[in-house]
């Protein structure tokens, strides 16, 4: 099976799971969290919003329906209430997905400077985490430090990331040094990994780019002729 049928089989698996009686709450969290990587959101947001007001839920557990409410609101465009959410979860429990969800909203919100110290404290908890290596690798290629963003994603590529967010922002730090055939490998491998509702690029994106690219080497080479 591909990663979309891969998902659908878990899909219908939770579903059923969770319409029997005495479902276990980490189920339900988790077919929420496949709801919305499907972009299923208002089915989504209805198990987590009940869940959120249930009275018996354990620590743990009201973090991890924290955490994809967290991502559900910034889904929905609000990214602030989204960070403040994911705060709240941080200042409770940190692992290595808290860790990586709110150093990526952070660089969303544009306070690069801020979002590095927090990406660069991320990396000193799992420097080998691929999200967190992933978010502090686009931090640093979003200050202008390419030479640190190259670095950060060599570390990143021994780790044999399987998501299209790091070879899409790795090409776009190759297409900063000038090296335009480097950029479309790698962004042609993005494309060739799986990519959902909560993926931080889309395929179209990616395509345009990429024509764009290949259109400047186009002129470039018609200058030479």
């Amino acid at each position: 099976l591909n990663a979309k049928g891969d998902r659908k089989g878990a899909l219908d698996w939770f579903k059923k799971a969770c319409q029997c009686g005495g479902c276990r709450t980490n189920t339900r969290i988790s077919y929420a969290y496949l709801l919305l990587k499907e972009g299923r959101v208002e089915e989504s947001e209805s198990i987590l919003t009940g869940l959120a007001a249930l009275k018996d839920l354990t620590e743990q557990e009201r973090i991890s329906v924290k955490s994809n409410i967290a991502l559900l609101l910034w889904r929905k465009g609000d990214l602030d209430g989204a960070i403040r959410l994911e705060r709240e979860v941080y200042d409770v429990y940190k692992n290595s997905t808290v860790y990586g969800t709110l150093g990526y909203f952070l660089i969303q919100k544009g306070d690069l400077e801020s979002a590095l110290k927090f990406n660069l404290e991320a990396y000193d908890f799992n420097s080998t985490d691929k999200i967190i290596l992933d978010n502090l690798g686009q931090n640093y290629y979003l200050i202008g430090n390419i030479d640190k963003a190259e670095e950060i994603y060599g570390e990143l590529f021994k780790l044999e990331p399987r998501f299209p967010e790091c070879y899409y922002t790795y090409g776009k730090v190759l297409l900063a040094r000038g090296d335009k055939e480097g950029a479309v490998h790698s962004m042609r491998k993005a494309l060739t990994h799986s990519f959902s509702f909560l993926s931080t690029a889309t395929r179209e994106e990616i395509e345009k780019t990429i024509k764009e690219i290949e259109d400047d080497v186009e002129r470039d080479d018609e200058e030479r002729e």
